[in-house]
């Protein structure tokens, strides 16, 4: 520790001691802003302050080489037929690449399937000369936001083994209930553009997931402009899981209507509340991959261009098929041992165990968007302001009612 992070760790104990209040900024954002003389804390990648707690004594690592490290991952609810992959990830055609980059994505999907490693591809159209019968890989139509009814139907809709249609505006919700009905494949939407707007009509229509784009949404959400990525995963998977138990309890009054009703003949069913969310955006290292998912995400999106980048292929060899097949297949292959490294690491034989509990974070405002405990506590930044209200208006025998303790949260967290 160096003079500076010492004089930060006095200066906070001082400011403690001198307000009664905890700090309204972690000492690791002063560390930092110190030492590399930061003017703000804007450019702060609040990934960095989030790590994951290791195995302990009751939960000891697995070992990935001898011990089974499930990542397989299943969209489709329980009405229709469903898509497995055993790698979480979807890969985003990008127009910008050439044909030939494009085949020699498809051939390295084909081999990771070959050797059941299956990811799913999204594109608006197959890849040239690439017929279904020769597609190993599960293979997501896309539409635009402003496609029509008319324009689903003269599709053949029973290509794709799944559809990815962009979530326009409120007749987009008529639209899927047609869509649901005639189509049997699982079928996401992309709700980057309206979120958090209309998440449990759109999820009402019988649909299987929703993406989520966080950069799109910090860029189109003026709620969300000064947020991390974190605070969207957070607050998309609340939201499903209130639409879980929603769904849920609607089935148990149902089945105990029937029940007494006697008259199993004519069951009102809603649905599984299984709902697959795919988080696209500022995920893009197999770190973020991984706290992305103990944060509530399903799957991760992978564009075409990350995939080519993070390959480590160089322009000038763009057009070599067999170079590229090559390259972008070790890489997967690297990732997806990566990803289950990591989880093994922390004690999990299941990629999809991982929760927010097995997050820590030196940083506040992580703690505020994620709802993170704090390294340390294991309290949350919220639960510590929360109690120490709880201690003051039990000592000064203040009456609030909830809307207005929520207002003094709000400004005593400052979120």
């Amino acid at each position: 520790m160096n003079n500076s992070e010492k004089f930060l760790i006095r200066k906070s104990i001082l400011e403690l001691a001198r307000t009664g209040m905890p700090r309204s900024n972690s000492i690791d954002d002063d560390i930092r802003h110190n030492n590399q003389n930061k003017i703000s804390y804007e450019t702060v990648n609040l990934w960095d302050y989030v790590t994951a707690l290791g195995a302990q004594l009751s939960r000891p690592a697995y070992d990935p080489y001898r011990e089974t490290i499930n990542l397989d991952t299943t969209i489709g609810r329980s009405s229709f037929y469903k898509v497995n992959l055993t790698i979480p990830l979807l890969i985003y055609e990008n127009m910008l690449f050439s044909d030939d980059v494009l085949e020699a994505v498809h051939r390295t999907l084909n081999r990771l399937a070959e050797e059941g490693n299956v990811l799913g591809f999204v594109s608006e159209e197959e890849i040239k000369n690439t017929t279904a019968s020769q597609r190993k890989y599960p293979w997501f139509k896309k539409f635009s936001s402003n496609t029509t009814a008319n324009q689903l139907k003269s599709y053949q809709i029973d290509s794709p083994q799944g559809i990815v249609l962009e979530f326009g505006d409120h007749n987009s919700i008529k639209l899927l209930k047609n869509l649901r009905k005639e189509f049997k494949y699982p079928i996401l939407v992309d709700i980057s553009n309206i979120f958090p707007t209309y998440i449990n009509e759109i999820l009402d229509t019988g649909i299987d997931g929703i993406i989520v784009d966080t950069e799109k949404v910090k860029k189109q959400n003026e709620i969300y402009k000064n947020k991390h990525a974190i605070a969207v995963i957070h607050d998309t998977r609340n939201a499903l899981n209130e639409y879980s138990k929603i769904v849920n309890k609607k089935n148990r009054s149902n089945l105990h209507r029937d029940c007494n009703n006697n008259n199993n003949n004519k069951k009102s069913y809603h649905g599984s509340a299984e709902v697959t969310l795919v988080i696209a955006g500022d995920v893009n290292t197999t770190g973020k991959i991984i706290k992305s998912v103990a944060l509530g995400a399903d799957i991760i999106g992978y564009s075409t261009s990350m995939l080519i980048a993070y390959s480590e292929i160089f322009s000038d060899r763009l057009f070599e098929i067999d170079f590229v097949t090559e390259r972008v297949y070790r890489h997967m292959i690297a990732t997806k041992e990566e990803i289950k490294g990591i989880p093994a690491a922390l004690g999990y034989s299941n990629f999809h165990n991982l929760t927010p509990s097995d997050l820590r974070t030196s940083s506040i405002e992580a703690s505020l968007q994620g709802d993170i405990l704090l390294e340390g506590v294991d309290k949350t930044y919220y639960q510590i302001i929360n109690g120490i209200l709880d201690e003051y208006i039990d000592e000064n025998r203040i009456q609030l009612n909830l809307e207005e303790r929520k207002e003094v949260i709000k400004s005593l967290v400052r979120h």
